[in-house]
């Protein structure tokens, strides 16, 4: 259980830095350049949300 728990954590804190890289590419206005960057770093991230929950259902 401490390790899902601790699974849990390593993506929430994920996500949020994902959404920060976002944020700051916005601003900076690179994401017109880095559009699949940014699209694969979020499929990776949805993917292994989607890994982590069946983990946590499992249990």
């Amino acid at each position: 259980v401490e390790v899902d728990l601790f699974l849990v954590e390593v993506v929430i804190v994920v996500e949020v830095l994902v959404v920060v890289v976002v944020v700051v590419l916005v601003l900076v206005g690179v994401v017109l350049v880095d559009v699949v960057v940014v699209v694969l770093v979020l499929v990776v991230f949805v993917l292994v949300g989607v890994v982590v929950l069946v983990d946590v259902q499992k249990m």
